[in-house]
């Protein structure tokens, strides 16, 4: 019999925020599946490992496998590094071995885990997504302000939008996520829709060297894992 995929969000930082099915999952799976970046760092693992602490539950008797997921916008290298993580999954799938698949946030909010995890359920296994967390929901809550109100709109922009300026005009909430260091562009557009003003960010919320602006504009850069919210 062949094991289940599970796709987990482990939320976007902070430890506590690791919800009770996902730990439930992790407990159980013998083999944890993490995202590796280009610099081999594994923030999800990291994550995790803070997050099981004092939990009752070791990695040490469970396989840890770092995927590879390069940080790149060439199409024909993520599809590559996906369809080597996604055989590489079903490698211990096939031995009846349920997999444990990681993720910061929530894996349906631009997850990188979800096209892997969509490889494998189109093979035919089975799979489950575990919702996480989103970072935009805990950068809200940090600066103690809502997302939305009413009937107030919610537009969740990426940094990189090519629409990005046309996002920001519309009537509602936005939440732009990843600028990925490109900031400076960023409040431009907000200075001249008069909307600088009423931008916050917060970059690398609940992880170490978080750092929280009231105010956007007083924010000089910033990199992969940041999130701006304007009102």
């Amino acid at each position: 019999m062949k094991g289940t995929l599970y796709c987990v969000g482990v939320g976007p930082g902070d430890p506590e925020l690791l919800t009770l099915k996902a730990l439930k999952i992790i407990r159980t799976c013998p083999v944890l599946a993490v995202p590796q970046s280009r610099t081999g760092v594994v923030t999800a693992q990291g994550i995790l490992l803070k997050a099981l602490d004092g939990c009752g539950v070791s990695l040490e008797d469970k396989m840890v496998i770092a995927m590879d997921f390069p940080m790149t916008r060439d199409d024909q290298v993520l599809q590559g590094a996906h369809e080597k993580a996604a055989r590489r999954l079903q490698d211990e799938l096939d031995q009846g071995r349920d997999v444990c698949l990681i993720t910061l946030g929530c894996p349906t909010v631009y997850a990188t885990s979800i096209y892997v995890h969509r490889l494998v359920h189109e093979a035919g296994y089975d799979t489950e997504i575990v919702p996480g967390v989103p970072s935009f929901c805990a950068v809200a809550a940090k600066l103690q302000q809502p997302l939305c109100e009413k009937d107030e709109a919610l537009i969740v922009i990426p940094g990189n939008n090519a629409h990005r300026k046309e996002l920001l005009a519309l009537e509602g909430s936005k939440v732009i996520m990843k600028p990925s260091g490109r900031l400076a562009p960023i409040q431009e557009e907000l200075r001249d829709l008069q909307l600088l003003d009423k931008a916050s960010m917060i970059e690398r919320c609940g992880l170490p060297g978080e750092r929280v602006y009231e105010k956007a504009a007083d924010a000089k850069e910033t990199g992969y894992f940041a999130v701006l919210l304007v009102k």
